[in-house]
């Protein structure tokens, strides 16, 4: 029986040492999370310029807002619990305002040309709540604050903006983490009314009631 008893107490010191991952795996994880990313945004509209009916020959205009470069971020967050996240983001980018004229005189497309140089900013409150896995971790995002866009040629006007999200977050060790995150980034300008723009009175201005910027962005998160 002490035979029995030593051969069993040998073995579980032989695998406690054997596997010493299993338990730092296990170890709580920090609190914080630091993450920069880089990421891209599709072209959205802000507003068109419709030919009134008694006009011919006038081609429509619809006003683009484009991205130039990809769209840097960083945010500070804080956990709430193992799934769920509180997240102070700031992001910036390169853009430019991009006037598409459709068909002209004679039928002849105009194209599309560059009005202005702008930048696009926000600032926002994100909370994630993530499902699945240690290792790899989807999770949805929703985010409230702030969004800017500055125009180089006319001003800068800020509005509320909105974020929904949707990511997966693979770990590399216990304080690293790889992120892929699909987003709608969702601004509330309305392009004529905010930035005063003046037009022929041979159109009519129509601008969305909102935009969505859909995109995606690749990051890397710290936890500590």
């Amino acid at each position: 029986m002490l035979r029995t008893i030593r051969l069993i107490l040998l073995a579980a010191a032989f695998g406690a040492a054997a596997t010493p991952l299993r338990a730092e795996d296990v170890r709580p994880e920090g609190k914080w999370t630091v993450n920069p990313s880089l990421g891209f945004l599709l072209p959205v509209r802000l507003g068109s310029l419709v030919p009134l009916a008694n006009t011919a020959d006038v081609p429509g205009v619809d006003i683009l807002l484009e991205s130039k470069g990809p769209q840097a971020a960083f945010s500070l967050g804080r956990r709430l619990g193992r799934r769920v996240e509180l997240q102070l983001e700031a992001s910036a980018g390169r853009a430019a305002i991009m006037e598409d004229v459709g068909i002209g005189f004679a039928g002849i497309p105009l194209g599309k040309t560059q009005f202005s140089e702008a930048l696009v900013w926000s600032l926002e409150v994100r909370l994630l709540a993530g499902f699945g896995g240690r290792v790899l971790e989807p999770y949805l995002a929703v985010g409230l604050g702030a969004t800017t866009l500055d125009i180089k040629a006319l001003d800068s006007r800020t509005q509320l903006g909105a974020e929904l999200g949707a990511g997966l977050k693979a770990r590399l060790s216990r304080h690293l983490r790889a992120v892929l995150e699909f987003r709608d980034s969702i601004s509330l300008f309305d392009y004529f009314a905010d930035f005063r723009i003046f037009y022929a009175m041979i159109y009519t201005a129509e601008s969305p009631s909102f935009q969505h910027r859909l995109g995606a962005r690749l990051g890397l998160g710290y936890v500590f």
